[in-house]
């Protein structure tokens, strides 16, 4: 029986790494969203952690998570543009990654200014 050599796709592997950052915005804007609306409806709406809503602690902190490591992946971007400047896909992972820190940012801003459970 013949043996033919074993083909590696890296296109589908490049794809998700390079979107990463915007996966991840899109599942933060998602869970974020949906968290909210479920929580506010339980007994978490009226609970206080040190004097700030129990909802706030979390969305904030899970915030800081999710733009920590979209830090993570820029900074590994800008790594990787400094080892090869002139790649088309080292450049795009850069501005992905600053595009979803900025979708990431956008969306912690009604957190930070508004009230987390209107009635």
């Amino acid at each position: 029986m013949r043996h033919l050599p074993r083909h590696t796709d890296r296109f589908l592997p490049a794809l998700l790494d390079a979107s990463a950052p915007l996966i991840l915005w899109a599942v933060f804007l998602f869970g974020v969203y949906a968290f909210a609306a479920v929580a506010c409806d339980t007994a978490l709406a009226q609970r206080d952690w040190g004097g700030h809503g129990a909802i706030k602690i979390v969305l904030l902190a899970v915030t800081m998570l999710s733009v920590a490591v979209t830090l993570a992946l820029l900074w590994r971007a800008a790594h990787l543009y400094r080892q090869a400047p002139g790649s088309l896909m080292t450049f795009a992972r850069f501005g992905i990654g600053l595009l979803g820190l900025i979708g990431i940012l956008w969306t912690a801003v009604p957190m930070v200014l508004m009230q987390t459970c209107v009635a």
